[in-house]
């Protein structure tokens, strides 16, 4: 009895830290795969945020995805704190897409454009946007909720990537101004990250 009781006493600190650790747990898992309703009020010739997170790249990259091989890039890095629903930038029908296998690198390090990817273009009549998705070091895995031939609407729920990620928007960069600067923060499916220069006819 004795033996037991002193055995008992020696394992209740240890239960207490136990039941701590699965408590955190469980607020990590509720905090990352919280998917908040999102309402949109679509706006003519903008693209919008695909993640939350913090914009960590603006600028011209070549890209032969794009009509005449020249876009502006948009990245935004999600925290592992962020909101990891990836949302359609804008509507369309994904006219092409491609899985990379890559590497893991910390998706807010430059070099994770390397990293395992999956790249969407999405049509919208004669304009063409790529959303590129990138995987973190973390889960290493982006699930795909919208692929090849679907159409999807702008906001519209398309992924999630898993524990810390990138999401890049690439537009043509002679069509297009970008409305986002490094270190802003955007919402998915809410903030607008570029704009067109000229409306699209309508037919």
């Amino acid at each position: 009895m004795v033996a037991a009781a002193a055995a008992e006493a020696t394992l209740a600190p240890l239960r207490v830290l136990e039941g701590r650790l699965l408590l955190i747990v469980s607020l990590a898992c509720l905090v990352f795969f919280r998917d908040p309703a999102r309402t949109l009020a679509r706006e003519p010739d903008t693209v919008y945020a695909p993640a939350d997170g913090t914009v960590v790249g603006v600028g011209r990259v070549s890209d032969d995805w794009l009509p005449g091989g020249e876009a502006l890039r948009i990245s935004t890095f999600l925290a592992l704190y962020d909101v990891h629903v990836n949302r359609s930038p804008v509507a369309g029908r994904i006219a092409a897409a491609q899985e990379t296998p890559g590497a893991f690198a910390p998706a807010f390090l430059e070099r994770a454009h390397g990293n395992h990817s999956k790249r969407l273009a999405i049509e919208d009549g004669s304009r063409r946007v790529v959303l590129v998705q990138f995987a973190g070091m973390l889960a290493r895995r982006i699930s795909s909720w919208a692929w090849l031939g679907d159409r999807v609407d702008a906001g519209q729920r398309i992924a999630l990537i898993h524990l810390g990620s990138r999401a890049d928007v690439l537009v043509p960069a002679a069509e297009t101004r970008p409305l986002v600067g490094v270190g802003q923060r955007v919402c998915a499916g809410v903030t607008p990250i570029a704009r067109y220069l000229t409306a699209q006819a309508t037919t």
